[in-house]
């Protein structure tokens, strides 16, 4: 018996250095296409780092990160955990009906940043209501599957509740009408299949039932029922972000689209027209990796501009995250053209976007709650300031009338 367990010890060692060698010596990837996140680089030797110790802090996330077979580990790892009972890892829960759903608590927030969020929304509306008018803004705030999926949670799990920060929100801007809280609506659909099993986003259906209640309340768009729609379903072997922290648990999810007569007949530019389709669907996009959700618009970019055949007169911008991406569809019908702006991955001012785009006549804001608490990038969005009434200025100033 004791020679079985020297033996163990001995292949735990081997396999560990085996491990650990092939990762030092290994080609080393940049991106994790699972966790959809970069990889932790291999730290630079120096002396001085060494010393404070930092040295041997960042190599023990970079082989954290590059461990050979990491995902393999990562699943066993998982599988034994939950085969002892336990029911969150690595930030998810694991819930009912095959269910993995992300855990937020208050520590997951920066809340100066989550107050600056605010201020700067708050100032955003306030413009636009100026700018557009009450009934041609609105700002939808999508909760999260912990949120909206709440039955399913483990028995006495945590969670942080995001709506004091809604009804901050609410108090910060004059145009507190604009704002259109969907947790209700959600949970009055919760036994339906709208949020992805494996996926922090919602699934067609999910954003069907938000754009319906938005039609019917905000009047920016025509409440049609589902069975105005084509419904496709494209993949069932999805397995997302969530199931990718934890590589077990869940099952394989659905997609599909709703067509209708807008969304086969439109035109798609991104990265200022260094991308153009005529369709909003990218199978090739959602096919290379796991994530089938990027068959909607294949990525995300700072700004798309996606053209109807429409004749109403109506332009909208959007300012979103991912969740808008498969509800976009469903504005092919009322709008002859819509601004996609994504400030993740742009920091170009709000008055440059109008001053490009001035045949904008409405403004829908779109985030998931919790994603918008995160947000880093938000600075330059109620900076309304317009470009072209500088210029204008320069123009009107002539040298001679001066002298």
């Amino acid at each position: 018996m004791k020679k079985i367990y020297i033996f163990k010890i001995v292949l735990f060692c081997i396999l560990l250095c085996a491990g650990t060698l092939s990762t030092v010596i290994g080609q080393n990837q940049t991106v994790s296409d699972r966790e959809n996140r970069e990889l932790v680089n291999r730290p630079a030797w120096k002396v001085h780092k060494i010393l404070k110790g930092t040295y041997q802090k960042k190599y023990e996330k970079f082989i954290n990160d590059h461990f050979a077979k990491r995902d393999q580990w990562v699943s066993l790892a998982t599988r034994m955990q939950t085969a002892m009972g336990k029911k969150e890892i690595n930030g998810v829960y694991f819930g009912k009906d095959h269910y993995l759903l992300e855990k937020y608590q208050k520590s997951d927030f920066d809340f100066e940043q989550v107050n600056e969020n605010v201020e700067i929304l708050s100032d955003f509306l306030d413009q636009a209501v100026d700018e557009y008018g009450t009934e041609h803004v609105t700002c939808m705030m999508v909760p999260s599957k912990t949120t909206t999926l709440s039955q399913n949670l483990p028995k006495y799990a945590s969670q942080y509740d995001p709506q004091k920060i809604l009804k901050k929100l609410r108090k910060k801007t004059e145009a507190s009408e604009t704002i259109l809280d969907l947790t209700q609506e959600m949970k009055e659909h919760k036994d339906e299949y709208i949020y992805y099993r494996t996926d922090h986003h919602w699934t067609t259906l999910g954003a069907y039932y938000a754009y319906h209640k938005w039609a019917e309340e905000r009047g920016q768009a025509t409440a049609y029922s589902r069975e105005h729609y084509q419904r496709e379903t494209v993949y069932q072997d999805f397995y997302g972000t969530t199931y990718n922290k934890v590589l077990a648990g869940g099952r394989k999810d659905q997609v599909e689209l709703f067509h209708n007569e807008g969304d086969r007949s439109v035109h798609v530019s991104m990265d200022d027209g260094d991308v153009t389709a005529d369709t909003m669907y990218f199978p090739e996009a959602a096919e290379q990796g796991f994530n089938r959700y990027q068959i909607f618009f294949s990525k995300n970019t700072f700004q798309v501009d996606v053209t109807t055949r429409k004749k109403k007169g109506r332009t909208l911008l959007l300012i979103k995250d991912s969740f808008a991406n498969c509800f976009v569809p469903f504005l092919t019908e009322d709008y002859d053209r819509v601004i996609m702006i994504d400030y993740r991955y742009g920091k170009r001012s709000m008055g440059s976007i109008l001053d490009e785009y001035e045949d904008i006549t409405d403004v829908l804001v779109l985030f998931n709650v919790e994603k918008f608490m995160q947000n880093t990038k938000l600075g330059k969005m109620a900076d309304f300031r317009r470009q072209k009434s500088k210029d204008e200025e320069m123009e009107e100033f002539r040298m001679e009338d001066f002298l």
